[in-house]
Order: C-alpha cells, then sequence, then structure tokens
C-alpha cells in the first residue's frame, strides 16, 4: 500500500507498499506476533489489542479477586475491580505529589540512650522524623570528634610508653641507668645510681615506720588525748586549751597531736615557773625592787628635782625584809641629763620603802628641758645574803608653754604678746595660722628675748579666724605648745562718711547717779559729732540701759509709766544666777536720722521730783544695782548680737557702742570672774566679724581682775581694744567726741 498524501518530496517516504515490509523481530506469542510477519499484520494486531484492552480493559472494569492488595492501605473493604484500585492508586500519588507543608512526618520514641532534657527540664523521649534524624546525626559527629580524641591519647600514650621502655625501663640491652645527686639519705653531693638510692630511701623508710608506727598505731596514739579543748589550762584556769591560738580542736594527724602537745608543754612550764616564783619565797626570793618618780615643778614650770617614791602602793615600788638593810647602810641614786651631766644622791631604801613622801632630790645644772635618766643601783643586805640590781628609767623633760595673749586686732593685723620666764637662752617662734586653711599667714621668730615677748602681725585678711601658736626652742630640744590662742581679724570697717550706726549703752545703777546727769547734758554734742562725721549719710541712734536687783517685780522704776510705756520686748528681765535679776532696757531703736526721738527717750531717764529712786508712778528715776560689778557686758551682748536688742546694724556703715560704767561687768551672777572674761572675749569676737567698735568710758577702764596664779588684767581696756574700738577713765563729752573722730580717722 502506498501511501495517498505523501510523496518523495515532502514526507520521505517511497512509494513501496506494507505488504512488502516483515517482521523480523522475536515472535510474541502473546499477541500471535510472529517472525516473517508483514507490518500490516504486526499493526491490525496491535490495534486489535489497543481496541480489546480499552473495550475489555478499564471500561468493563474487571475484576481482581486473587490479588494481593494490601499494601495499599486502601480504607474499609478491599475493592475487588480494577477502577477503584486504580484510583486509590491515583489518590496515592497524589497525596505523595502534594505541595510542602501538607505531610506530617512521623513521631519517633527515643531510646533511652537519646532521652535528654529540654530547657524547661522536661525529659525529650518522642522526636519527629527529622529531628529524630539530625539527633542521631549529632550524637554520631560526637562519637566521631570523642573517637579522634581518644586516638589522639592513646597515640600520645603509645609515644610515652615508648619512652618509657627505652629511657627507663628497658626489657633487653645494655643500659646506662640514670644519676642523681642525693642531700641528705647516701653519698650527699655525688652522683649517685637512682637504685643505689631508692634501696637507701626504702632502708631509712623502714627505720622511720619502725620508729614512728604504722598509720593505725599513730592514730591509736592521737586517740589516747585526755586534754580537750575545753580542759583548763595550768597557767590561767579562767583560760581553757581551746582559746589558746593553735590549738587543734579535733586533731586528725601526728603533726596536729604535737602542736597540742607543745601547747601543753608550754602552759606546762609557766604554771610551773609561777609555783617557783610564788611558792616559798627566800633570800633575794622574797625582795622586790622598784620605785617611782614625779616632777618636782619650778614656779616658772621648769623641772627643779625629782621625788623618789619606793612605796609599793602601785605594785612596782620595793619590799625589803625586816631583816635587811642597805649595804653600806645607803644606795645611790644618779640622775642623769641629755649632755651626760650627772647628780647623785644617796638614800636609806630600806627606811624610804615605807615613806609615803619618799625622797626629793633637786637637780640644779642639769638640763631638764630634755630627757633625764634615773639609775637606782639597789643593794640589801642581812649579813648572810646580799641581793642587787639596777633599775634604770627615763623621765621626760619638760618646757613650760607659755598662753600667748592677742590684742590690738585690727582687719588686718594683731599683736600676740607673751611672758618669757625662761631667760634669754630660749628661741621663741610664733605662727599665727589660718583656723580654716592651716595654712601659716605669719611667723616671728625671737632670739634672745627679754621678760615678756611682743610681735604685731599684718598682712592678715578681714574678718578671718587665726589661730596663735609658739613653739619654744630651749636646750637642744623643741616643743610645739598646744595651749594655741584663737582670735578673728575685724571685717574691713566702712568709714563713718558712709553713715553711722551709734548705740549709747549706760550703767543705770545707783552708784552712776552722780554721773548720769553730766552724761546726759553731753550726749547731744556726741550727736552733733556723729552727724558730722556721716556727713551727707544717714546716723541712727540707740539707747540701752543696764541695771540689777533682787526682785522680778520690785525695782525702782517698775511702775514707772514712761517705761511701762515701751514694748515688752524692749523690757528684758533675767532672771541670774546667786538670787539676782537683770534688768537690761532698750530705751530708744535705731531709727534713721532719730535725734528728736532719741533726745525725747533720753530725758525721759533719771528725771523725777525723787532722782534717787523711789515711788515714783510718772517719772524713771535710777536703778540700785545688786553689787559692785554690773550687768553692762549683757546689755552689750544683747545689742550687738542675733537678738538685736537696740534694733539690727546696718551693713556697709561704721557701727561703734559707747559703753559708760564705773564697774566691771557681772554677766547674770553680780560677780565678775573668769566666766566673764571668757563671755568678754566672746562678745568682742562678734564684735570684730561686724565690724562694730565698742568705746568704754568711765572708771570701769582703771578695775582690774587678777586670776589664779595670774597678774592683773584690765577687762574693760582689754575689751575695747579687742574690738578696734578704744577707751577712757573719763565721762567727759570731750574725750567721747575725741574718739569718735579718732576712730572715724582710723577704720
Amino acid at each position: 500500500m502506498i501511501p495517498t498524501n505523501s510523496s518523495n518530496t515532502t514526507n520521505g517516504c517511497d512509494s513501496i507498499s506494507s505488504n512488502c515490509v516483515i517482521w523480523q523481530g522475536p515472535d510474541i506469542s502473546c499477541i500471535n506476533l510472529c517472525n516473517g510477519d508483514t507490518i500490516s499484520d504486526v499493526t491490525a494486531k496491535l490495534a486489535e489489542l489497543v481496541c480489546d484492552l480499552i473495550t475489555n480493559g478499564v471500561a468493563a472494569n474487571p475484576n481482581l479477586t486473587g490479588l494481593d492488595l494490601s499494601c495499599l492501605n486502601i480504607p474499609g473493604t478491599t475493592p475487588t475491580t480494577l477502577v477503584p484500585v486504580l484510583q486509590q492508586m491515583v489518590n496515592s500519588i497524589c497525596a505523595d505529589n502534594a505541595p510542602s507543608g501538607t505531610y506530617t512526618l512521623p513521631i519517633m520514641t527515643l531510646p533511652a540512650c537519646l532521652v535528654y532534657n529540654d530547657t524547661l527540664g522536661n525529659p525529650v523521649t518522642q522526636l519527629p522524623l527529622d529531628q529524630f534524624t539530625t539527633l542521631i546525626a549529632n550524637k554520631v559527629c560526637n562519637i566521631l570528634t570523642a573517637i579522634t580524641t581518644i586516638n589522639t591519647t592513646l597515640s600520645n600514650y603509645n609515644t610515652r610508653i615508648t619512652v618509657l621502655e627505652n629511657c627507663v625501663l628497658p626489657c633487653s640491652g645494655a643500659v646506662v641507668e640514670k644519676k642523681v645527686v642525693p642531700t641528705c639519705i647516701i653519698n650527699v653531693g655525688v652522683l649517685t645510681d637512682v637504685s643505689v638510692l631508692l634501696l637507701a630511701l626504702e632502708v631509712r623508710f623502714c627505720a622511720l615506720e619502725t620508729a614512728v608506727g604504722l598509720p593505725a598505731a599513730i592514730n591509736s596514739a592521737i586517740s589516747q588525748a585526755q586534754i580537750l579543748s575545753s580542759t583548763p589550762t595550768l597557767s590561767d584556769p579562767a583560760v581553757s586549751y581551746g582559746g589558746i591560738t593553735g590549738w587543734v580542736n579535733t586533731p586528725v594527724n601526728l603533726a596536729q597531736s604535737a602542736q597540742n602537745i607543745w601547747t601543753v608543754l608550754n602552759d606546762l612550764y609557766f604554771a610551773v615557773s609561777a609555783i617557783q616564783t610564788n611558792c616559798c619565797p627566800s633570800g633575794c626570793d622574797s625582795i622586790t625592787f622598784g620605785y617611782n618618780t614625779t616632777n618636782v615643778l619650778s614656779g616658772i614650770g621648769t623641772i627643779a628635782g625629782l621625788n623618789f617614791n619606793f612605796q609599793n602602793t602601785t605594785g612596782n615600788g620595793s619590799v625589803i625584809p625586816a631583816a635587811y638593810n642597805d649595804c653600806a647602810g645607803s644606795t645611790v641614786i644618779t640622775i642623769t641629763d641629755s649632755n651626760n651631766v650627772t647628780i647623785t644622791s644617796t638614800v636609806s631604801v630600806a627606811t624610804l620603802q615605807n615613806s609615803a613622801g619618799g625622797v626629793s632630790i633637786s637637780v640644779p645644772g642639769l638640763n631638764t628641758y630634755g630627757p633625764l635618766t634615773t639609775t637606782v643601783a639597789f643593794c640589801v643586805t642581812n649579813g648572810v645574803t646580799t641581793c642587787n640590781d639596777t633599775i634604770v628609767k627615763s623621765v621626760a623633760g619638760v618646757i613650760p608653754c607659755t598662753l600667748p595673749v592677742i590684742s590690738l586686732i585690727t582687719a588686718t593685723g594683731a599683736t600676740v604678746t607673751f611672758t618669757n620666764a625662761l631667760g634669754s637662752t630660749p628661741v621663741y617662734i610664733i605662727d599665727i595660722i589660718n583656723t580654716a586653711t592651716s595654712v601659716i599667714a605669719g611667723t616671728y621668730t625671737q632670739n634672745s628675748p627679754g621678760s615678756s615677748v611682743t610681735h604685731a602681725f599684718t598682712g592678715l585678711i578681714a574678718g578671718t579666724a587665726y589661730t596663735t601658736r609658739v613653739t619654744i626652742q630651749v636646750g637642744g630640744q623643741t616643743k610645739v605648745c598646744t595651749n594655741t590662742v584663737g582670735f578673728t581679724t575685724s571685717s574691713a570697717a566702712a568709714p563713718c562718711s558712709a553713715g553711722l550706726d551709734v548705740v549709747f549703752v549706760i550703767d543705770y545703777t545707783s552708784s552712776m547717779g552722780g554721773t548720769i546727769n553730766t552724761i546726759k547734758a553731753g550726749i547731744p554734742s556726741t550727736i552733733s559729732t556723729i552727724q558730722a562725721a556721716a556727713g551727707t549719710n544717714d546716723y541712727r541712734l540707740g539707747l540701752v540701759i543696764a541695771d540689777e536687783g533682787g526682785s522680778a517685780t520690785s525695782f525702782s522704776y517698775a511702775t514707772s509709766t514712761d517705761y511701762l510705756a515701751l514694748p515688752v520686748g524692749q523690757r528684758i528681765i533675767n532672771t541670774g544666777l546667786s538670787s539676782t535679776f537683770q534688768y537690761i532696757t532698750a530705751v530708744e531703736l535705731m531709727a534713721t536720722n532719730n535725734t528728736t526721738s532719741f533726745t525725747t527717750q533720753l530725758n525721759k531717764i533719771y528725771n523725777g521730783p525723787d532722782l534717787n529712786g523711789g515711788p515714783a508712778p510718772t517719772y524713771w528715776p535710777i536703778g540700785n544695782g545688786g553689787s559692785i560689778p554690773e550687768p553692762v557686758d549683757m546689755a552689750v551682748g544683747f545689742v550687738v548680737e542675733s537678738n538685736a536688742f537696740a534694733g539690727a546694724f546696718r551693713t556697709g556703715v561704721a557701727k561703734y557702742v559707747l559703753i559708760y560704767t564705773d564697774a566691771l561687768p557681772s554677766g547674770d551672777d553680780g560677780a565678775f570672774n573668769a566666766a566673764d572674761i571668757t563671755r568678754l572675749s566672746s562678745i568682742s569676737q562678734t564684735c570684730l566679724l561686724a565690724g562694730i567698735k565698742c568705746f568704754v568710758l568711765g572708771g570701769g577702764v582703771n578695775q582690774t581682775y587678777t586670776p589664779p596664779g595670774g597678774t592683773p588684767v584690765y577687762p574693760w581696756r582689754t575689751f575695747a581694744e579687742a574690738t578696734n574700738g578704744a577707751w577712757d577713765a573719763s565721762f567727759s563729752t570731750a574725750t567721747v567726741n575725741s574718739l569718735i573722730t579718732n576712730g572715724c580717722a582710723t577704720p
């Protein structure tokens, strides 16, 4: 058959019939195909089989009974025909080819060797297949790493064993034995075979084991201890062995046991020593030598002598039985100074041991500023036994310090003065130290001093606290005195032309009765001086009086109308000591240019028909005064300190307090004593810091006070000078005005 739609040119076919082409392949019996059949026969047979397959195969849904279909896992009853089976196969294939994430991996149960705890500590016994596979892979990697490490270690061991076999323990062949240099067992310092040294060590060890015992024997010996940590010591029953440093409460080895043994032996030694010392004294054992020294000071505080006391009252004196006396009748005492100059004296210690006063030995010619050495060569005998000892002690030298006095304190300077009682040989060094910074602001050295030393320091800072320190160099010794004295420079005072605040403080006691009117009469002139000094700037005036008595309610002007008209805050009635009462009254407070009101108030005091006191319901008679010293210092303190009794002082102006009194101040007890000195010093420091100058007028500046063991001082004078003010014994108006003028000239 020739294709009708083909040509040689378009399809590459030739005009050969399929009946002319034969099948030369093998026989295929299932389709009845034989070698030699034509291609037409082969094609026809194949077409028939395909058609039959379509007709009688899938479409016919043939029966599959007899086939094992269990591996297909078909749900429900296993089908017996072809179509359901094919459908199940298609479903499985589709499921296997489904998109990623829709397939769930099976869960694998871990063997016991792979079970582990998660981060919360819970055991993990199952994992999905992929995690299970990863876990196994990690384990395999770990095992491989461990195997590598083991192989490396084994290789190292093999190398080391080879070295040992070759160098230390050869099994065959000639061997050169190693040698060492022993230091104590045998052949000291000589090269020796190791085997020889090892054998010697064994011999020594066996000998040591024989001498010390086996561990069991040692432990048995340790357990025999009967002295425990709670056992009291023999030397001090109040202390147990457990309280001694180094004691081992429960020894477990020979070293700890030996340490406890030594502790017990030491305790036993001290206990036996105490018995030997304290039991049954005889001969020199019954004698104790000892002495104490005290300084005998001169009137200026230097050592004039030493007192030797041999009584045993303090436990370090001498105890000499009655049968004993000083050898040759006396004992020699030697005192030596730092220049090796000596003084000797002989005493009877056997007698002085019973003397409470001891014996004093003067030390003329010795340098007592430095240390002294005392030597007592004890020697006593009862005619049979002679006992002796030499006891040497050191006595510190004494350089008496002087107390400096500070005066003439200004904003930039101060004068230091003190008494010199040590002659012309000392050297005094005076340091002025800034109290806040500890920096030395000024130094002065005085060589060859006279009976007193005085130096004026300058260049200090206004309103600054300083400490005065004196250092004494004498006799080759140096003493830095600790009795320092502090002071504060005054604040830079403003000039009077900047304005003036002035408070008049008047002693209003009966002793001033003859001078009050004189003072009152002169004050207007003083006000004129103040006005002139202030120039075009303002001035302010205040008036305060001070009085004292024995009652809080009954005093000469207690019922005075003018007195009672004052505000309560201007009438202080202080309950003092020794049944005294102080009456401090602010008659006029400071106010701007207040001459008129000040004069009115000034005229009210010491005015009326009975100027010497007595009932005066309208007028203001003189006070009484409870004693000669009067509480004027209390009034000044109220004025300058924080309570600002006469009104607060202004800043940037000159500030003056004019004090009129004929007596020493008394504070709150009606008497003048060391406490009043301290109080005046405190008030003066307040004035310095505030730039307040105090001027003291009247006979009070001539009154003196002598401190115990000291020399007379003038308290009011010192006070006035300490404030950069001035003083005068006169109440004269001209004097007062002159002091103000001079004060203004030197701010």
